[in-house]
């Protein structure tokens, strides 16, 4: 069947409705579009046509496209005149009850060979489709908002989903000029489960004193390569929503640990800090408010030489940031350090405290926090041991100033920011391929494209070093707990490595 003919129904005019049907409607589909208000249908509309308009001002379609896309788009008052689609798309209030019983109704009057389709981002796939009587019909779109500009759709199957069904609906996506994924139904699908710990490793760094919100967001974003840091993120989403996604996923998993929520996000949403939209979160918002600025340490002087101790054990990019100064350098044998002049040794975290490091090796250590790529970053973050001398953390401090970074110094926590950010984002990750919830090349996909991650998080803990990772990661472990346990499949891969 031509794409042109391929009838698409959507219900739901909200924000994903009106999304979704535009995408079909761009890719030449006849769309129906439904919601219980008219108003609403009649608004999502007006605003698929003031985007389209946008994009003919800015010359990337045409006038006579725009007015091709919204003569696709027919908006319908009944569930009746929905049965003439081949494909039905919900994007409607996330409830089991309301979803389950708007499906049957679909069934009843669509085709056979009809495809049911549900955008949800939570709610489990085969307890909403356990009232169908076609359930091997029945598959999960899940689109991310903003819809028509976001790449990724995870395609979800439930135990009964015909496979046939789902790879339909995979290359139907790449069509629409999407990057889909395939996903088995579990709670968070990929991408809500596998970026909690984006969320709940910032929050709890801040509850430990670590640093403050707009430092962390600053490490994140300028060391790690992600676009926002996730305290912005959280006051963008909403933090009562980002917190109720939390607790729904903790309580599907048995409320393991490592999706605890947190008890300082829970008090900021009952006092009603919402985040942007009610002017305050973690940040102030407002056109009189100074937003707050992560803490640069002040200028130091650098030493006068280094010693780097085994190179061959540091990054690569560390080493060329290095050698692109101007600081007289030696380089012996060793374990990855590099030697100050007033004795202290800058090591690479392992998700032990600069300070335990320095009991451990008899050594006075400054840790160095991990960067997606040394020589790029902006920034450099520093946790010195509570021994260090102040001396001590000048020169630290100053090498890098030295050569054209923003210095952040920490407290000596465990794992510093971005170190035990991406150990964890790394671990989640594996866990969903260990569960065959989806492929490691598919989690990786659904991270840079869903919610934008410079890299994907096992493409991350590749470059990394696997054995860094799993180290990191059991030394957290050792500090904090069961939350830190490292996955079978990552321990396993590491050894293999």
């Amino acid at each position: 069947m031509q794409i042109e003919a391929y009838t698409i129904a959507v219900l739901g005019a909200g924000t994903m409705g009106e999304g979704i049907a535009q995408i079909a409607g761009t890719a030449g589909h006849p769309v129906l579009l439904y919601d219980v208000s008219q108003e609403q249908t009649q608004s999502a509309i007006e605003n698929i046509d003031k985007r389209l308009q946008r994009t003919v001002n800015k010359e990337k379609i045409t006038d006579k496209k725009r007015t091709q896309i919204l003569a696709n788009i027919k908006p319908v008052q009944t569930l009746e005149e929905l049965a003439k689609a081949k494909l039905a798309i919900e994007a409607i209030i996330e409830d089991l009850l309301i979803k389950q019983e708007v499906f049957s109704q679909l069934e009843s009057l669509l085709e056979e060979d009809a495809i049911l389709a549900t955008n949800t981002s939570s709610i489990d796939l085969n307890e909403m489709g356990s009232v169908l009587k076609r359930p091997e019909r029945f598959v999960g779109m899940h689109f991310f908002n903003p819809a028509p500009v976001m790449a990724l759709v995870e395609v979800v199957q439930s135990t009964e989903t015909d496979s046939e069904v789902a790879d339909f609906v995979f290359s139907l996506a790449e069509q629409w000029g999407k990057s889909p994924v395939h996903v088995r139904s579990s709670p968070g699908f990929i991408v809500n489960r596998a970026a909690r710990p984006f969320y709940s490793e910032a929050l709890g760094i801040l509850k430990e004193g670590g640093t403050d919100a707009a430092t962390c967001d600053a490490i994140m974003r300028e060391c790690g390569g992600f676009r926002m840091g996730p305290f912005e993120l959280m006051d963008l989403i909403g933090l009562d929503v980002n917190y109720a996604v939390t607790c729904q996923i903790w309580e599907s998993y048995q409320r393991h640990p490592r999706f605890a929520p947190s008890v300082l996000q829970k008090e900021l949403v009952d006092s009603g800090r919402l985040g942007r939209k009610s002017g305050q979160g973690f940040f102030e918002y407002g056109v009189d408010v100074e937003m707050q600025v992560p803490k640069n340490a002040p200028e130091s002087p650098a030493p006068a030489s280094l010693i780097i101790e085994g190179p061959e054990k540091l990054p690569q990019s560390l080493l060329k940031l290095i050698e692109g100064g101007s600081l007289k350098t030696k380089s012996i044998s060793g374990n990855g350090i590099i030697r100050l002049p007033a004795g202290a040794a800058i090591m690479i975290s392992n998700g032990k405290s600069s300070t335990e490091q320095s009991l451990d090796l008899e050594e006075n250590v400054i840790s160095l926090d991990l960067c997606l790529d040394y020589f790029q970053s902006p920034r450099i973050a520093l946790a010195p041991a509570s021994q260090c001398s102040a001396n001590a953390l000048q020169e630290a401090v100053g090498l890098f100033q030295s050569l054209g970074k923003l210095v952040s110094v920490l407290k000596d926590i465990p794992g510093m920011v971005l170190t035990r950010t991406v150990a964890m984002l790394s671990n989640e990750a594996s866990l969903l391929v260990e569960e065959e919830v989806s492929d490691a090349a598919g989690v990786n996909l659904a991270m840079r494209k869903g919610v934008n991650y410079p890299q994907g998080p096992l493409e991350w803990a590749e470059q990394w070093g696997l054995f860094s990772v799993v180290e990191t990661l059991d030394n957290l472990r050792k500090f904090y707990g069961e939350r830190y346990q490292v996955s079978s499949w990552l321990q396993q891969k590491a050894k293999r490595n």
